[in-house]
Parts: structure tokens; sequence; C-alpha cells
């Protein structure tokens, strides 16, 4: 698995929990968690070391396209995102407009993101013989202009000869590179069920308030939205970048005009006072960016703390 640091002991990332619970249920499996900059290089320097990653979304989105890269080309990879009642296959990739119309995409991601549909619905068969065909081009050399090598290509193409030639070989098996066969799954339900509802304690803490503030100065931001505080509801914390700047603030943190100020309120406080908080900081002529209400959840926060907190 591939993770941010941690700042915190008592801040640790829902998705390493789950990683880690999860992980005690295949013991016969070798789990390392790591950290995702490390990991990365160790992708670059050592693909072959890694199987299965686990990643948070944005890591995922950024590494797969690396994987493929490393593979030959971010063309020649298909995804799947399959949830509880939808699934969407799609090239890695997701669109390339820069060669929309001009007959030199590489459809290699988007031709097997259809057989990892096939494979979804249970149509092994197709799925085996597209991919097979796919392979067979692949090893006849017949490649699109991304992966195409002197002295190892036969044939440069473009998108739709490459189709053609894929098409071509449907029924063909490849001869040096290993042919894929895929297992028939269990028949699925036309529909899907729905999820047993979870009860969830949620409580109300407080609120963040991204605010502009163009002299970088924190104190002074907290000597101004400090005001608005009060009938149950304090001022917290000031961060900027995830860097707690005030209170007790160092002075040779870098600032960007951009400040969180989280508002931390007594339990039982309602939503209408922390929203008049922010009325009232906007109404002051602070521009507001944006605010994210704190809660809990079964106890735990599902918030984190600013570096320095």
């Amino acid at each position: 698995m591939l993770h941010e640091r941690q700042h915190h002991e008592d801040d640790r990332r829902p998705l390493h929990k789950v990683f880690d619970e999860i992980a005690t249920e295949y013991p016969d499996i070798d789990k390392e968690a790591w950290i995702v900059d490390i990991g990365a290089a160790k992708m670059a320097d050592t693909p072959e070391a890694f199987d299965v990653i686990v990643m948070p979304n944005l890591y995922g989105d950024i590494l797969s396209d690396v994987a493929a890269q490393i593979a030959g080309s971010v063309g020649l990879a298909g995804s799947a995102n399959i949830g509880e009642k939808c699934a969407m296959f799609e090239a890695i990739h997701g669109s390339a407009p820069r060669r929309a119309n001009q007959n030199l995409a590489n459809p290699s991601g988007l031709l097997l993101g259809s057989v990892l549909m096939l494979v979804h619905i249970n149509q092994p068969e197709a799925a085996e013989r597209v991919h097979n065909a796919w392979l067979r081009t692949i090893e006849d050399g017949v490649h699109t202009y991304d992966v195409f090598t002197e002295g190892v290509s036969t044939q440069k193409v473009g998108t739709k000869e490459f189709a053609a030639a894929v098409i071509a070989r449907v029924g063909q098996h490849p001869n040096r590179l290993k042919p894929v066969a895929y297992a028939k799954g269990p028949a699925q339900s036309a529909t899907y069920t729905a999820s047993a509802a979870v009860n969830t304690a949620m409580e109300l803490k407080g609120i963040d308030v991204f605010a502009y503030w163009p002299s970088r100065n924190a104190n002074q931001l907290a000597e101004v939205v400090g005001k608005f505080a009060g009938d149950g509801i304090k001022l917290q914390m000031i961060d900027n970048r995830g860097v707690k700047v005030w209170p007790a603030g160092r002075a040779e943190t870098f600032c960007t005009d951009s400040f969180r100020c989280r508002f931390f309120a007594d339990e039982g406080t309602e939503m209408s006072k922390l929203l008049d908080i922010v009325k009232r900081i906007s109404e002051s002529g602070i521009e507001i960016a944006a605010t994210q209400t704190l809660r809990t959840f079964n106890g735990q926060p599902g918030f984190t703390l600013a570096q320095g907190q």
C-alpha cells in the first residue's frame, strides 16, 4: 500500500486502518506499506516488485499512468471502476484530445478496458478472443507510434489500421507471449441489492473557514476573526498549507494568502450559530474561499489536524 507521511500518531489515515484490517484476512499474501514518494521511485526502478497496489484516489490516478508508461505506453492500459451499483470501463488515461481526429492514438487502452468489461459481465470467452487477438497483433509487431521501435516493430500503423489488425486476428493466439484464459464466474443477478444501512453516530464539532488574507499575517487575522467567536464557539487554530501558524506559530513558516480558520463549538451547538460566524466574517470584508464542517463519526474525528497542532 502506498500512502502519505503521517504527522500525528493519533491522526492515522482511514485507508491505512482499513488496509491493516483487511490484510489479516489474507495471511498468505506478502504485504507492505510504503510512503508514496519512495513507492513511486521503487515502481520506476523495480516494477516487478509490485503486484497489487492499494492507494488513495489521487495517488492511484497518477501512478496508474506511470505504471502503464513503464510497461511501454500510457496508451496500453485499460481500467475498471467498479462500484456496488454500477461499473465503468475506460482507457486508463481517460480522453486524449491532443490526438483526436488524427488517426494516431493507440486504441489499446480502450480495447483492454472493454476486455475488463466482458470479464465483469461474465463473458470470458469473448474476453479471451479479443485479448488474445490483441496480444497476437502486438507480437506480430503491428504498433502505433507510441510503442513503435525500429528493429522490433514490423509495421507502424494508425488507430484505424491497428483496430483492423486486431479484428483480423480474432480467433488466433500469440506464439511467444502467454495467451490469456478467463474463467467463467458465478452467475450475477441482473439487479444490485442495496447495501445494508449502517447506523453512524454523527456529531457536529465546528467549522473550518478558508479565508483570503493578503497581508499573510496570521496574528492579525486571528485578532479580526476571533472577535466573531463566542456563544459556545471559539477560534481554536489557524493554519496555512496544513501548518499551524496561530496560536504560537513559527515566524519562519512561509505563508500564502489563504488561511484556514478553525472554530470549535461546545457540545450541542447548532449549525445556525456556526453559519452566523461565517456570515459575520464575510460581512467584515474578508473574502471566504470555502467552508467545511467538522464532525465526528462514531466518536472518531472526520477531519485532520494541522501539522504542529
